[in-house]
């Protein structure tokens, strides 16, 4: 990437309408055809709003554990960035998760942002990608732990964290092979770059961003390793936001409260429609609905949307808009030059 180029950052609306419309009548579909609304809002003025200002404090504070997963392994490329520069990137890159599919826009600001800050972009790319992966394989194992671990399971439920179980373990398995091929693909890029030389961009490119990745993977095993960790961290720090919102309504033991949350968590990340719009709700009410009354269970999806979705939007679009306009300026987040 030359450092001439000057990428224009647009507000990703297609998206966000895509996900706010879908999420709208799904909401849309439970108060009027489920429940009567009625209900609801008569449920939520009784729920203890401790619960729902300490969901949101986890799913914000989130953000600052977050940022030192992709610190991590910077710094194993000699950049340290400081934390709470690192937590206003994530801020402004979940936004762009909540409304791209998969889950899978906020790496794309990201890269630009260590691209910026002195990374080459097959390095900031290296970067962004191992600790994508790296969160991933931390996901895969918490839901394998909270699932393997649960000693007792209603029997309704016992099917979804079975194929929570195993579905962590194919997915290990799927992360594992993709790191080794990866590191382990020079004959490869080798071949398919033969015909356009050696000289060619695509192949300095993937040779730069193989070295950077290898370096990670392979001679920075500690950061990795630690990578992971926090990614981990991270997870369980945010799905207790879940855990608390369902403690409010006092169901089931605390264990199997937290793995509920994390069941609903992996949900959105597979997800084709921005936000995990519709599946996730899907999920929750098919899990929930022999537990909690009618008004009770949409009155959760109400509260966990707002707090998993609708705010961190709200917070990390604001943020995202900042961002933009101060580089479209030609300022870094302190003000400065980022030339």
């Amino acid at each position: 990437m030359d450092k001439t180029d000057k990428p224009q950052w647009k507000i990703p609306w297609r998206g966000l309408l895509i996900a706010l419309v879908v999420s709208a009548a799904v909401l849309a579909v439970i108060f009027w055809q489920m429940v009567n609304p009625r209900d609801v809002l008569q449920e939520l003025r009784q729920y203890p709003l401790s619960y729902f200002f300490g969901a949101l404090f986890f799913v914000l504070a989130a953000w600052l554990v977050d940022g030192q997963r992709i610190g991590t392994l910077a710094r194993a490329l000699g950049q340290r960035i400081p934390w709470w520069e690192l937590a206003i990137i994530l801020g402004a890159a979940n936004f762009l998760t909540l409304v791209t599919p998969f889950a899978g826009g906020g790496g794309a600001l990201i890269v630009y942002y260590l691209y910026r800050r002195g990374l080459r972009s097959p390095q900031a790319t290296a970067v962004v990608l191992g600790g994508g992966l790296a969160g991933q394989t931390a996901l895969a194992l918490l839901a394998f732990v909270t699932s393997a671990t649960l000693r007792s399971v209603p029997f309704d439920l016992a099917p979804y964290f079975t194929g929570v179980k195993y579905g962590a373990l194919a997915y290990l398995t799927i992360l594992t092979a993709l790191q080794f091929a990866i590191v382990r693909s020079e004959r490869i890029f080798q071949w398919l770059f033969r015909k356009r030389g050696g000289q060619s961009r695509s192949a300095a490119w993937i040779a730069d961003f193989r070295s950077a990745y290898e370096l990670l993977l392979t001679k920075g095993q500690g950061r990795y390793l630690l990578c992971v960790a926090v990614a981990f961290a991270y997870y369980v720090v945010y799905y207790t936001g879940s855990f608390l919102l369902l403690s409010g309504f006092g169901i089931f033991y605390p264990g199997l409260r937290f793995a509920l949350a994390v069941l609903f968590g992996v949900a959105p990340v597979f997800s084709p429609i921005p936000g995990g719009a519709g599946l996730s709700e899907g999920i929750s009410w098919a899990v929930l609905d022999s537990v909690l009354q009618p008004d009770e269970l949409a009155s959760f999806i109400v509260l966990w949307r707002t707090v998993v979705f609708y705010i961190p939007i709200l917070l990390g679009g604001t943020i995202f808009v900042f961002l933009v306009m101060r580089w479209a300026a030609g300022s870094n987040i302190t003000g400065g030059s980022g030339e």
